[in-house]
């Protein structure tokens, strides 16, 4: 029999209504003339009554009510999703739970008395996740997912641990320059926590079919990398293909930017290339011509700067692997301008008529 708990929410008491605060900014507001809600909210919030024994322990509190009258209360606050399993914790193992304590307590803000924080927990750890690249948003991806306990990386990437790297790549230290990074940081993980398995592939990958390779058996692909320069595209037709989201981001000057394409329910990569080439198409001649001067690349990434984009990024892939709440970057450009306030915009692209792997998903 199911224990139902109050989330560890805050609750006021204001006349004759009851105050929720769902959210740090969010308050929900119940009718309450006979105190028989705050009532209620007391006792869940102790968390120590099956559902069946609510009604006697509320009895004990001066307040009568029926079966019936408890289940449509229990279903209103679960709409609400402010009430949580009291036993859900109790299916991990303990070592599980000490560690993973405040990851279960953030799941807690998408828990329900169907789907416990420790449901979500476990698909997390029951996830395969193919990370490509390894550099400034890579490794930062990596640690954000060892961190939630992600049971299977398959990490790749071609490159060495330079002195450069260790600016802003915080899962090297200066005993793994020269080394692989794949190697580097799949041993940084098996120290960090054993709970996550990383599978390295120190080569470059380079065509469609080598993807797939890897892809196939994931559960979702974060793209860290930026060559070859149609990588992208690549994965994209590798993610149709296997059925599954993949997750992209970037820094270009002074702007962050991160998306994700969800195959067959969102406009895809190509459909962005699509829209972009009918654009282009309707510049001025003069603007067609490419760029007047083209400067050298150079990285600008820092330390912070890649763990705030890596960090999105590992937020959105766990939105596909635990399905708490949609994805907020599907076929949009989520951006953050660092020299501009740390202003934030969200611009989407739509589905282009011409794209065949949308066409062919139906």
């Amino acid at each position: 029999m199911e224990r139902p708990r109050l989330k560890s929410i805050i609750v006021q008491r204001a006349g004759s209504q009851v105050i929720i605060c769902r959210r740090a900014l969010e308050r929900v507001y119940l009718d309450d003339p006979t105190g028989s809600v705050a009532t209620l909210l007391q006792v869940l919030a102790e968390g120590r009554h099956t559902v069946g024994e609510l009604p006697g322990a509320l009895s004990e509190r001066g307040v009568s009510v029926s079966d019936a009258e408890v289940s449509a209360a229990l279903a209103h606050l679960d709409g609400l999703e402010v009430l949580a399993d009291a036993d859900g914790d109790d299916r991990l193992d303990e070592d599980v739970r000490r560690r993973h304590q405040s990851n279960l307590r953030f799941y807690d803000l998408f828990a329900s008395l169907q789907r416990s924080s420790a449901d979500i927990h476990t698909a997390v750890a029951r996830a395969r996740v193919l990370l490509v690249g390894a550099g400034g948003l890579g490794s930062g991806v990596l640690q954000a997912l060892a961190g939630l306990g992600v049971g299977e990386i398959v990490l790749v990437d071609d490159d060495i641990v330079e002195v450069k790297n260790l600016a802003r790549q915080f899962v090297y230290g200066l005993s793994a320059l020269g080394r692989p990074k794949v190697l580097a940081a799949s041993d940084w993980v098996a120290g960090y926590s054993p709970g996550t398995r990383v599978t390295p592939v120190n080569r470059r990958v380079t065509d469609v079919q080598s993807i797939q390779d890897l892809a196939t058996g994931c559960d979702v692909v974060v793209c860290a990398a930026d060559s070859p320069p149609d990588l992208h595209l690549m994965i994209n037709e590798v993610c149709f293909a296997v059925g599954i989201p993949f997750v992209a981001g970037g820094l270009a000057y002074s702007t962050l930017s991160y998306w994700s394409v969800w195959p067959g329910r969102t406009p895809c990569r190509q459909c962005l290339e699509l829209n972009r080439a009918d654009e282009a198409a309707e510049l001025p001649v003069e603007l067609r011509d490419g760029v007047f001067i083209d400067p050298p690349r150079v990285n600008r990434a820092t330390g912070p700067v890649a763990q705030i984009l890596s960090g999105l990024m590992a937020m959105e892939a766990m939105r596909y692997v635990t399905h708490t709440d949609p994805p907020v970057a599907a076929a949009a450009y989520n951006v953050i301008e660092l020299a501009d306030g740390m202003t934030t915009s969200r611009s989407s692209w739509s589905r282009h008529p011409k794209c065949l792997l949308c066409d062919g998903a139906g």
